[in-house]
C-alpha cells in the first residue's frame, strides 16, 4: 500500500495565478488544509518576486502548511 493509497486528492488544472487559483480551489473543493512546498527564496528575492505561499498563507481560510526546500 502507498501513501496515495491513504489520501483523496484530484489533479487539477487551470489558468490564472497560481496562488488565487489554489485558494478558489480549496473553497470550491472544501478543502480541510491546504499543503503546499516553497523554494526556499531569501527574503529580498521572495518581495521582489512575490511569493505563492505567503499569498497563500494569508488569504486561505483553512490551515496551511509549507513544507520547505529538501524535506
Amino acid at each position: 500500500m502507498s501513501w496515495q493509497d491513504e489520501l483523496n486528492y484530484r489533479l487539477l488544472r487551470d489558468n490564472g495565478k497560481p496562488a488565487e487559483v489554489i485558494i478558489k480551489y480549496a473553497k470550491k473543493e472544501k478543502a480541510a488544509y491546504i499543503v503546499m512546498g516553497s523554494r526556499g527564496l531569501g527574503k529580498i528575492r521572495r518581495t521582489l518576486l512575490g511569493s505563492v505561499s505567503d499569498f497563500v498563507v494569508h488569504h486561505a481560510d483553512v490551515p496551511v502548511v509549507i513544507v520547505p526546500p529538501g524535506s
